[in-house]
């Protein structure tokens, strides 16, 4: 064998070992970059899922809060079963009873109106003919109405004047238009004077348009002339 042979070989060995070589180096970073490659993912994985959890019991703690709140409320606000209010809205059923003591069927009338609690007063006992100031001996029964409805409700009230159907024209009423109106008006400011807070009442005058009894005869005029008051439910 020839010095040249020999050489060639050599190199042809050489090569073919060079080249395995290469080859499993290459297979080797491959495998450690595919290991570091599910290593991250893992790592950010695992982040993820511990990030979730935190919010999920950050959510589960407010959760919490808010009924512990919400419960500490509704304890705050309780009353006691024997606790009375101080103006308590009580039924219509209730409010009729409390009103009863005060009918009297010639002068006045208390009735279950479909809008709500109707008190009905005879004019008689309120003012003079042709005027809307109120009479002295009018306060009493005022005064025992206008308590009911200050202590115990708090719903609207509509006071409205009613005359007869005989036409009036003074220098300070031109008509019955005027005349209810100020006495709807009269006791309006009466309740107000008495407590009954003013955004819960309104004043108004029918004059003859709302008759209680249709007829001319002097009984039929005397009872049409009245000023209700409407508790509305």
């Amino acid at each position: 064998m020839d010095i040249s042979s020999g050489n060639k070989r050599l190199m042809a060995n050489k090569t073919g070992y060079d080249a395995a070589g290469e080859s499993e180096e290459q297979s080797g970073r491959w495998l450690i970059s595919y290991a570091d490659l599910i290593t991250t993912l893992m790592v950010l994985f695992l982040a993820l899922y511990v990030l979730q959890l935190a919010k999920t019991r950050e959510l589960e703690i407010k959760a919490l809060e808010r009924h512990a709140l919400t419960e500490a409320a509704s304890a705050g606000n309780a009353q006691p079963s024997n606790a009375m209010p101080s103006a308590p809205d009580v039924s219509k059923k209730r409010l009729l009873a409390l009103l009863a003591p005060l009918q009297d069927k010639r002068q006045i009338a208390i009735s279950n109106a479909a809008q709500g609690v109707e008190i009905a007063i005879n004019a008689k006992i309120l003012f003079n003919s042709g005027d809307a100031r109120l009479l002295p001996e009018s306060f009493e029964v005022l005064n025992q109405i206008a308590g009911v409805l200050r202590d115990r409700s708090k719903n609207n009230i509509l006071v409205e004047g009613h005359t007869d159907n005989v036409p009036i024209s003074t220098a300070k009423y031109e008509s019955n238009w005027e005349l209810s109106s100020a006495r709807a008006g009269a006791v309006v400011r009466f309740f107000a004077d008495k407590g009954i807070e003013a955004h819960r009442m309104a004043a108004i005058g029918r004059a003859d348009n709302f008759p209680l009894i249709i007829g001319d005869d002097a009984a039929a005029r005397a009872a049409n002339r009245r000023v209700t008051i409407l508790v509305e439910y």
